[in-house]
């Protein structure tokens, strides 16, 4: 398991753009999200203190875009994509039109990429999300979606799928995410926090038909992310495509590692 994050590929610094707070509410953001199996030990040596890897060995992976600033509360228009490793013991409860009451599972960040600097120093700076520059763009024809990531103007990663027009579910609930949440001493050597944060967001949405046809990932040879690929043959036990209304809430600290000296 991990205690460290400073590393450049996870933290730069405080980006340029204006930082605001907490809770902020975004309405009917078109996602792709799906949760694909992974290497299990890759999974259970990203985790900090208190967080185990949940059996399923899921990441979960949402790849959306958030054209108009109409539909924040109080942010910049912003594409998005991150990558969660999903944990065990941390389930939050959300309700199916279809399917009635389920149990998701708690989700660490461990890949997060954004294009609105903004964004990126309210991820980074007020809840510890591994926030990084990256763009997310979005082709669509006849029925196929093509999701891709690029960071510095490279393609990372790229999903397909094939999507369609008919509305299959009504999901409403919360879901449990962790940060490990880390700021350095000014003089630097050591960390001045370090915390694990939990973010319960609330949510509601309308699902629509897919199915994810390849997930292709493409970092760098020295990027750590190329660890979190799906494994072969791919395998993803969760889709949800759809319009998603959700808020980023204030987080809160459940463990204190710099009290426990860890």
């Amino acid at each position: 398991m991990t205690t460290n994050q400073f590393s450049p590929e996870t933290y730069t610094g405080m980006p340029d753009g204006t930082q605001v707070p907490a809770p902020q509410l975004i309405k009917n953001a078109r996602m792709l999200i799906v949760g694909y199996e992974a290497d299990p030990e890759v999974l259970e040596a990203a985790l900090p203190p208190g967080l185990d890897p949940h059996p399923n060995n899921l990441v979960q992976m949402n790849m959306y875009r958030v054209p108009s600033a109409t539909q924040t509360s109080h942010l910049e228009p912003y594409t998005l994509t991150y990558l969660t490793v999903e944990v065990a013991d941390r389930d939050s409860t959300a309700i199916s039109e279809a399917q009635g009451e389920m149990s998701v599972p708690g989700r660490f960040w461990v890949g997060y990429w954004n294009d609105s600097p903004q964004m990126q120093a309210f991820a980074r700076e007020g809840g510890g999300i591994p926030s990084q520059a990256g763009s997310c763009e979005w082709a669509e024809d006849d029925g196929e979606l093509v999701s891709t990531l690029s960071v510095d103007g490279e393609p990372v990663i790229e999903a397909a799928a094939t999507v369609g027009d008919d509305q299959i579910d009504t999901l409403t609930g919360h879901l449990h995410y962790y940060a490990h949440r880390q700021l350095p001493e000014p003089t630097g050597g050591r960390a001045q926090v370090s915390e694990l944060v939990e973010f319960p967001i609330p949510f509601v949405s309308e699902l629509y038909e897919a199915e994810v046809d390849r997930i292709d990932f493409d970092f760098p040879e020295d990027s750590r992310m190329q660890q979190f690929a799906p494994t072969e043959p791919l395998s993803t036990p969760s889709i949800l495509h759809g319009t998603v209304t959700f808020t980023y809430p204030q987080g809160r600290r459940i463990r204190d590692y710099l009290a426990e000296g860890e």
